[in-house]
């Protein structure tokens, strides 16, 4: 089953007298979901599936420790690979303008975080007016998710930013769209596990997260990234004037970050463990 809300399997098993083995994945993070809901899907799992595989550590951490059943399996790397030549800092610096592109490549939804963002970048631009922001994702075709990008633009615009902050919409070619720019923000406010933070990392391209969840756990902060505090416009904007400043330390965390989610996200750690969990089940173990 996907996500634990999902109560049919659990049915499925009471008609089966037993006899079903399920599988419960855990792709979120129950803590911001109403607990009054949460809390009976929790135990509901805990107690009615053979085995509950969440994303993160940050998910595990919502159930009991002691739990065996109950195990973290991560999320692999890009199965595609690299497309296009390898990332290169060098080659996205113009010397003569100092201009550094940030990207922010999201679906237009509330909660994950381009509010934040622009904030952030107005502080960071008063600062540094060499920067860029690069707004990129859809909308799904929902009308809430369009007056939310709506409201970002209106308030780009107020704030005189048109001419450094761009809006486009959904982008199939993530991988040439984090390579066209310097650094990749995240400052959702709750993430599980953050796929696009672990294909920026992957792809070497230098990444500053929120502190929300999955994306603590995809690099180590310093290293191979920078990770602020959750809803803090002003580390955001200490943060993106830092490293944008500093090409020595984009070069650090494009190679760092490569290595790091490389030897965490190896196929050894994430799919083939999938794989034996699904096998021990079907041998009935």
């Amino acid at each position: 089953m996907n996500d634990f809300y999902n109560l049919t399997g659990y049915v499925a098993r009471w008609l089966s007298l037993g006899q079903l083995r399920v599988l419960t994945h855990v792709r979120f993070l129950p803590q911001v979901l109403p607990q009054v809901f949460a809390r009976p899907w929790r135990w509901l799992a805990e107690h009615a599936a053979h085995q509950v595989l969440c994303v993160s550590e940050a998910v595990r951490k919502y159930f009991d420790p002691s739990n065996a059943c109950v195990r973290t399996l991560y999320d692999p790397l890009p199965a595609h690979g690299e497309a296009l030549p390898p990332y290169m800092v060098s080659a996205n610096v113009n010397n003569a303008k100092q201009t550094v592109r940030m990207l922010y490549l999201s679906n237009y939804i509330r909660g994950k975080g381009q509010n934040f963002a622009l904030e952030a970048f107005r502080l960071a631009y008063a600062r540094n007016p060499g920067l860029q922001l690069h707004f990129v994702g859809g909308d799904m075709g929902m009308a809430k998710n369009q007056d939310f990008r709506q409201v970002l633009e209106a308030t780009a615009k107020a704030a005189g930013l048109t001419e450094v902050v761009h809006f486009d919409g959904f982008a199939a070619n993530t991988e040439a769209a984090m390579k066209a720019h310097d650094i990749l923000l995240n400052f959702s406010e709750a993430e599980s596990f953050s796929l696009t933070c672990l294909d920026a990392l992957y792809y070497g391209v230098p990444l500053i997260a929120t502190d929300c969840g999955g994306p603590a756990e995809l690099f180590e902060n310093g290293r191979s990234g920078l990770l602020v505090p959750n809803r803090d416009v002003e580390s955001m904007a200490i943060a993106i004037n830092k490293l944008a400043a500093d090409v020595a330390l984009r070069r650090q965390f494009s190679a760092a970050s490569r290595i790091f989610v490389r030897q965490k996200f190896a196929p050894a750690h994430t799919y083939l463990l999938l794989a034996d969990c699904y096998s021990r089940a079907l041998a009935g173990r």
